[in-house]
């Protein structure tokens, strides 16, 4: 898992801040020693739902993009076969009209 060190360092984070808010208030090693436990398993319970949050976050985006990719290449099939439609049309237009052409040719020929 690519986000497993995020637990870990929003824990130690905490933990550090919290050694120096000890050290700065002056409260007794007992004392802050409860605090830091406290606080690193808080941070580290708060540390798993972020990174579970930004894993998901980022699962959902990339399926969003992989979606818009794959409707983008279905737009682009979409317009190649409605290109090749028009060209076939056309080409069996110029057909007919050919066709047609000959047609009459051969009947002024027969009228003369």
């Amino acid at each position: 898992m690519k986000y497993r060190f995020i637990p870990a360092f929003v824990m130690l984070l905490a933990g550090l801040v919290c050694c120096i808010m000890s050290i700065v208030q002056g409260w007794p090693v007992t004392y802050s020693l409860v605090v830091l436990v406290i606080v690193l398993i808080l941070f580290y319970i708060i540390g798993q739902i972020a990174a579970q949050v930004v894993g998901k976050v980022v699962a959902e985006h990339e399926a969003m993009v992989k979606a818009e990719q794959e409707r983008r290449e279905a737009e682009e099939e979409a317009r190649r076969l409605e290109e090749a439609a028009l060209k076939a049309a056309e080409e069996l237009r110029a057909k007919e009209e050919k066709a047609e052409a000959e047609q009459q040719d051969q009947e002024m020929d027969s009228d003369w």
